[in-house]
């Protein structure tokens, strides 16, 4: 829970405001206590959403869907009124965590939880379905763990299954990787047996920790859903059999919620060994924190020893209903008339959303911007010291005192020490020889700095090192970050400043149409290194079957790779036998058994290294003849040593130049080796020519219009013939412009990688 913005008023609609348990774009839900003492969740809409007549209507049918569900597993309604200006919503605070929540701390849940979880919510659905309706959104966001059992929450999309009064043609209402077949192809709205595959989703992610269609991007886990077999690896044997028959694809097959909740709640044969049955397992242990009326929700549970979650949760829950029993009132929001203004006449009341209290005093927001104030005045004061002292050998910017010369810095943004630091290395090294070629020159009309941070290959630590780079006004342009998860986790951080990001490596297609105004992408995306694959299986291979091997253990990335690879073949009607590998799994002989029995000839591989070794050996075993392909995600020493002899003949397409024998790198390869006394390692030469469209078009602006504004538009419509691609961008996008070049084909010969040129695009007729 996040404590009150003085935004918030004190009170709305009669209940106090404690805290802030959620909020989005449309409105907030705050942790809210009555006049009685009881808490509650209150849910409140912004009023220019309420001012919409299709989302009031929406909210209207939440509450009303919300007051007539009775189930003990449901977190009841209190109160409502979606009439108000602000429409608002009031139900069973449920101190517990999400299910999402709670196996990210603590893990997937045991058997005996899992029943109880299972039978508890078809229990609910049940009662849904009874009543003419569904649910149509049940995920592990929208289940709530309490001592007692598990709370079915949000029914904001529930409605009847004849009234398509709020569905649109193409527009899928749920969550993708929880939602149906049938919902995830846009089409027919689910009935009751759509909230039963999206619960078996649910119950197989609680069982395993994993969503059983994977994650990454809508379209990938809408595809999976209609076509791929769920990944039930890991699911415990006495659930698989209930888990599997609520995610057939035909909802004829599917049990009805009822017969679901009978299956999970039926006795076992009794035996030593043997998990309680549901019933029992609900009996839990009253936690040594007190308990009172004021915690709505909590019912008193049935004599016994045995709790139906494991102790970590039970101890959180009890944590959590003790500090809602110990929040303090507050008092009401106050703001400075002096410095705000005559308050509007109906500001008196608080017990109305969207009201403010009567000013009285110096208000919060008043002293905010006060003390922000003087923060600015100190940090404006000692900004020159502070930039002075935060340099480092690795940061080499040369001091502005020392020249009368303009200093504009480009950032990195690499992964230097984590799994990936090879490449984060060579990045710097490439952007390094470029700032010292261009501060050689005596017509400089600038002198260039550089500002590395290096983010371990940490999504949470890239964050921060965003902010850094953002931080200091000298830079003009950053580059990197290394890979595809620390560059999706940065990008607001640097378009929130217009600070130009160029991507060398990430490859993920969602970086590109993410509405970004400041990125830019270096590299064909993972989407286009499949028509090269196409291209080397087709006419090199002469491959008239291709079997494509989808690795869940690499999501987006593989999915990528196998669907457009498969739709390729598709639309040009070659023969192709996709097969979907569980995360889990390490035996790959099911799986070429699959691409044998399909007639494949050739053998893609969508995934990484790592596991690229373990199909490897599996087709040496076998004496497997044909081609063996793969990606970027291949080329790593780590599969030649992990595969061995097994690794030889593989092809691998990837977004890489060897500088060391590419004929028209020989000048980059001599200037690199003279400065830092070794070879170029990849992506080296890629940065390098990022580097010099950057410092050219840097060099286009007039001293006035270098910012980071311009320098992002400038960038956008400038075009590079580099050393390793041509480099041009869409200027609405920023993606990179596809015109052939950029790819190379790598073979791996007496367990090296060797570098075979320019890869061919097209199938040769």
């Amino acid at each position: 829970m996040e404590p009150l913005r003085t935004s918030d008023p004190a009170r709305l609609a009669g209940y106090r405001l404690l805290g802030r348990l959620g909020a989005g774009g449309m409105g907030v839900v705050y942790l809210a206590r009555s006049a009685g003492g009881t808490l509650v969740a209150l849910k409140v809409i912004q009023a220019e959403y309420a001012e919409d007549p299709d989302f009031r209507e929406r909210f209207r049918r939440e509450a009303a869907t919300a007051r007539r569900m009775t189930s003990p597993w449901v977190a009841s309604l209190v109160d409502a009124d979606p009439e108000a200006a602000q429409p608002w919503l009031a139900t069973t605070f449920v101190p517990g965590p999400s299910l999402a929540e709670a196996l990210a701390e603590h893990g997937p849940l045991p058997v005996p939880s899992l029943r109880v979880l299972g039978a508890r919510l078809a229990e609910a659905l049940g009662e849904l379905h009874a009543a003419g309706l569904v649910h149509r959104d049940v995920k592990p966001g929208n289940v709530l763990l309490a001592l007692d059992g598990p709370r079915l929450i949000d029914f904001g999309v529930a409605r009847d299954p004849e009234d398509t009064s709020l569905t649109s043609t193409g527009v899928v209402v749920g969550t993708p990787g929880f939602l149906p077949p049938e919902q995830a192809r846009g089409g027919r709205d689910p009935g009751p047996a759509g909230d039963v595959f999206s619960l078996g989703c649910v119950l197989a992610f609680a069982a395993t920790g994993r969503p059983p269609f994977g994650t990454g991007s809508v379209d990938a886990l809408l595809y999976r859903t209609v076509h791929d077999a769920p990944d039930l690896e890991g699911v415990p044997a006495e659930l698989a059999e209930a888990v599997a028959g609520c995610l057939e694809k035909d909802p004829e097959l599917r049990p009805t919620a009822e017969a679901l909740s009978e299956a999970l709640t039926a006795a076992r044969p009794s035996s030593p060994a043997s998990p309680p049955d549901p019933r029992e397992a609900l009996r839990v242990v009253r936690p040594p924190t007190p308990v009172a009326d004021g915690i709505p929700g909590e019912k008193e549970p049935a004599s016994g020893d045995e709790a139906w979650l494991p102790e970590p949760l039970v101890r959180l829950i009890a944590e959590r209903s003790a500090a809602g029993l110990a929040l303090p009132s507050i008092d009401d929001t106050e703001v400075d008339a002096a410095s705000a203004g005559t308050a509007p006449p109906d500001a008196a009341s608080t017990d109305t959303p969207g009201a403010q209290p009567a000013p009285r005093g110096i208000g919060r927001r008043r002293l905010l911007l006060l003390t922000g104030g003087a923060a600015v005045v100190t940090a404006g004061g000692g900004l020159a010291a502070w930039a002075a002292l935060s340099r480092d050998g690795e940061n080499d910017a040369p001091a502005p005192a020392s020249t009368a010369q303009p200093v504009h810095t480009l950032g990195l943004h690499a992964e230097l020490t984590g799994d990936q630091k090879t490449v984060g290395r060579a990045q710097e090294r490439g952007l390094r020889l470029a700032v010292d070629e261009f501060n050689s020159r005596a017509d400089r009309p600038f002198t260039l700095a550089v500002k590395t941070v290096d983010d371990g290959g940490d999504p949470a630590r890239s964050v921060a090192a965003a902010k850094e780079l953002v931080a200091d006004p000298s830079v003009l342009a950053v580059i990197g970050p290394t890979t595809d998860a620390t560059a999706l986790a940065s990008l607001a951080t640097y378009d929130a400043a217009s600070l130009p990001l160029i991507a060398v490596s990430p490859g993920a297609t969602v970086l590109g149409v993410m509405g970004s105004r400041s990125f830019l992408h270096a590299r064909v995306t993972d989407t286009i290194l499949p028509f090269y694959l196409n291209a080397y299986l087709r006419g090199t291979a002469k491959s008239r079957t291709v079997g494509i091997v989808d690795d869940r253990a690499a999501d987006a990335y593989a999915w990528e790779i196998s669907s457009t690879l498969a739709k390729i073949m598709r639309d040009a009607r070659q023969p192709a036998v996709p097969k979907v590998v569980s995360a889990l799994r390490t035996d790959f002989g099911p799986t070429l058994d699959a691409l044998l029995d399909g007639g494949a000839d050739s053998v893609v591989f969508a995934g990484y290294h790592d596991r690229a070794a373990l199909l490897a050996r599996e087709l040496s075993s076998r004496d497997f003849p044909g081609a063996r392909a793969a990606a970027q995600g291949v080329l790593d020493a780590r599969f030649l040593s992990a595969a061995g002899d097994a690794a030889d003949g593989w092809a691998i397409v990837a977004p890489v130049m060897d500088a060391t024998v590419a004929p028209e790198a020989k000048t980059f390869t001599a200037a690199y080796r003279k400065r830092f006394d070794a070879e170029p390692e990849r992506y080296a030469v890629e940065t390098y020519d990022v580097v010099q469209l950057a410092v050219r078009t840097l060099r286009s602006l007039t001293t006035g219009r270098r910012t980071r504004q311009n320098l992002t538009t400038a960038l956008r419509s400038a075009t590079y013939k580099g050393i390793s691609r041509n480099l041009a961008f869409d200027k609405k996008t920023g993606a990179l412009v596809v015109d052939g070049s950029g790819v190379y084909l790598w073979k791996v010969d007496d367990g090296r990688f060797a570098y075979q040129g320019v890869a061919s695009f097209q199938v040769s007729t």
